[in-house]
């Protein structure tokens, strides 16, 4: 905390001003190695280091000055446990901080006899376990006490007795768990109170007794957990600023500051806030900043801002909204810097931002915004309004794949398509709609050829090829190099997923220039006769001679589950294979559902994507699958991909039915051999015809399993 030692210092240094007509000021000459050392780097300020000994030369010296000669002095002293009594007997000075990292006890007349009444006194970084109250008794007009850095662990009524002209107290970074409701109570004119870094709960907090000219509370880095409420603070009709950063409040309550209605800034970034209520800042009209950011809000509603009617900045940077409504903005209607960084902003609504909004500063990096034609009226707000450069461009595309990482400011509202009306601009001369995408699996450049590996979506096979595009990237702008016919057939390919491909005329392309490669298939794919056309495009690769130059230049591909094989059994046993692509560290999830309930679930391996339920009846039965979240590279909201195995009829016989009719044959039998025989004895020429009335004969007597393959098309 030594900002705060520096500005008490500055505070001393400059409360007192020598009356006109007194001596110039001139810094005192103390040194004497290696006991002690002073210097000064401000008018009336002396710094000091030494060992032990250094208090009792700097006051023998400071005693023969001028009373207005020093107004603070800062010292650091080594090997130091205790401080001893009186200290600066006779010694003028209106400030005096004394650091040594060591100090545990500060004897009871250590104060005694100063010259001029101490104004402001410092003692941080020290082993301090209690407030020295003996020795503080000393120093009745003291204004400002600093004892941050130690290991204070309790406060009560008699912490501060006596120093009722207190305005400022600093306590951060001690050990404090306890805190009477009184402690306080008796300092009248207490407008700071810096408490940090401590070990303080709300309850702790709720119980405190109003504190009525108090204007700065700083409680962050504590333990303040749970939902901030109306009764989370005591009264502070005079307050002003409201530090609660680094705590754990959970949700912001109905009216939770209603106890503060002077409150002009509140920091809350570092909690863990979901849900803000609507009117949570009830009575907080004078309110002029909110810091929100590192928190967890996924939306903001206009009835938790509509009290707001100063705000003039916002900030939530580090959340979870997914669009920028006008239930954010319009009610803050004079609200000039929103901050909006990293979150997972998509959408933003044509009404969310009007002409008369006075926004000055608007910042959206990082959000996967979506340039479709929804984005239309914010693109032509964001050209005609007065931001900075630096925050027009912080609205950067995520898709469609053809805008991807372009910024918004730069695309004509002619680009920003939707639906069907969507092409990728930068290929497109054919109105053959877009069926399916390639991604690129592979790059290599030996020196000599450009080889290509493309993984081609299930949904677009079969397909033929027919045209291969090479774009140079120059400054800002993509220029087509080279247009080839491209001759392929999945058809005859030993799996079509995987297109190789060579480019041709690399002799046209330079060393070390960027490239973009596109291919473009036709077919009809396998639910369709319709002609389709699908494109896919690389990034922009350098020309490097570099087998694994790719590795570091395109991001390896999110795994996903192609298809499901389920095989249902007459003996309840379900065996499903999932075909997952690529064979990544992921975990997969199957879900078995009846009737649209979860009936089992199991997490497994993707790279042995297989798993068998037992115990199931007849069914029928839905199978999903979908892959977990791995990394933030992977989105959460994956769609499963299923498929139903239909309810299995048994056509065989069960086991009890194969032992009757086995019994029943072998009586059969038995009974046809006696008559043969009879006959062979009797040599009777007739011939007597018996018959045993069989069952109906079955195609399969034997149950053979059945496999239901669903080609799954749901984009994920």
């Amino acid at each position: 905390m030594w900002w705060l030692l520096l500005s008490l210092i500055w505070w001393c240094g400059t409360a007192a001003v020598p009356a006109p007509g007194s001596e110039k000021w001139k810094c005192p000459e103390i040194s004497e190695q290696p006991v002690v050392e002073c210097s000064c780097d401000m008018p009336h300020t002396l710094r000091c280091t030494g060992d032990r000994n250094a208090m009792k030369i700097i006051g023998g010296v400071l005693r023969s000055l001028d009373t207005a000669h020093v107004s603070l002095l800062d010292c650091t002293v080594q090997n130091v446990s205790s401080l001893p009594g009186p200290l600066l007997d006779g010694v003028a000075l209106h400030g005096l901080v004394i650091s040594s990292g060591e100090i545990k006890e500060i004897h009871n007349t250590a104060f005694k006899g100063l010259a001029a009444p101490l104004q402001a006194l410092g003692l941080p970084n020290n082993q301090l376990v209690t407030v020295p109250i003996a020795a503080l008794k000393y120093l009745p007009e003291l204004d400002r006490l600093d004892l941050s850095s130690n290991k204070l662990k309790d406060l009560n009524s008699e912490s501060f007795q006596g120093l009722r002209n207190l305005s400022f107290i600093e306590l951060s970074d001690n050990q404090v768990s306890k805190i009477e409701p009184n402690t306080f109570t008796n300092l009248p004119l207490l407008k700071t109170l810096r408490i940090r870094s401590n070990k303080i709960t709300t309850s702790t907090i709720s119980s405190l007794e109003p504190l009525l000219m108090l204007e700065e509370l700083d409680l962050s880095g504590n333990n303040l957990i749970g939902p901030l409420a109306p009764k989370t603070f005591p009264r502070m009709p005079s307050i002003k600023d409201l530090q609660l950063a680094h705590n754990a409040f959970s949700s912001i309550k109905m009216g939770a500051l209603e106890n503060l209605p002077t409150l002009t800034t509140l920091s809350l970034h570092h909690n863990q806030i979901d849900v803000l209520e609507d009117h949570a800042f009830m009575n907080l009209s004078n309110l002029v900043s909110i810091d929100l950011a590192h928190n967890r809000i996924v939306a903001v509603s206009g009835s938790s801002l509509a009290h707001l009617s100063n705000l003039i900045e916002l900030d939530l940077r580090h959340n979870f909204l997914r669009a920028l409504t006008a239930d954010l903005i319009l009610p803050l209607k004079t609200l000039q810097n929103l901050k909006l960084d990293e979150n997972d902003i998509s959408i933003i609504a044509s009404d969310s931002l009007k002409g008369t909004t006075v926004l000055k500063k608007l910042s959206l990096a990082d959000n996967p915004l979506n340039c479709d034609c929804s984005l239309i009226e914010f693109a032509l707000w964001l050209a005609n309004s007065t931001l900075s450069k630096d925050d027009q461009e912080s609205a950067v595309c995520t898709t469609p794949p053809s805008l991807e990482n372009a910024l918004l400011i730069d695309i004509p509202t002619k680009d920003l398509l939707c639906g069907e009306d969507e092409q990728d601009i930068s290929v497109a001369p054919s109105e053959t709609p877009i069926k399916a995408r390639i991604n690129l699996e592979n790059y290599i450049f030996d020196g000599e050829k450009v080889f290509l590996q493309w993984y081609v979506e299930e949904k677009a096979i079969p397909y033929t090829c027919d045209k291969i595009f090479v774009y140079e990237e120059e400054g800002n702008n993509e220029v087509p190099l080279e247009t080839n016919p491209l001759k392929c057939n999945s058809s005859t390919m030993l799996d079509p997923r995987f297109l190789n491909v060579t480019v041709p005329n690399v002799t046209d392309l330079i060393l070390g220039h960027k490239y973009r490669y596109c291919v473009v298939l036709l077919g009809s794919g396998q639910d369709t006769d319709e002609l389709s056309l699908n494109l896919g495009c690389s990034d922009i690769i350098p020309l490097i001679k570099n087998v694994n130059v790719l590795e570091h230049k395109i991001p390896q591909k999110n795994p996903k589950v192609i298809a499901i094989q389920a095989n249902l059994t007459s003996h309840g046993h379900l065996a499903i294979d999932v075909n997952v692509y690529p064979k990544n560290t992921c975990e997969l999830n199957v879900a078995i559902l009846e009737q649209g309930a979860l009936l089992s679930q199991k997490k497994i391996n993707c790279t042995e994507p297989k798993y068998t339920f037992v115990g199931l009846q007849e069914g029928p039965y839905r199978v999903c699958a979908n892959i977990l979240q791995p990394g933030p590279a992977l989105e959460s909201g994956q769609k499963p991909r299923c498929v139903t195995v239909f309810k299995h009829e048994q056509k065989g016989f069960s086991s009890l039915d194969v032992a009757f009719v086995s019994i029943f044959l072998v009586l059969c039998f038995m009974v046809i051999a006696l008559i043969w025989g009879v006959r062979k004895i009797l040599l009777k020429p007739k011939v007597q015809t018996h018959q045993c009335f069989m069952p109906p004969e079955v195609e399969n007597p034997q149950q053979h399993n059945r496999y239901v393959k669903l080609q799954a098309t749901t984009k994920l």
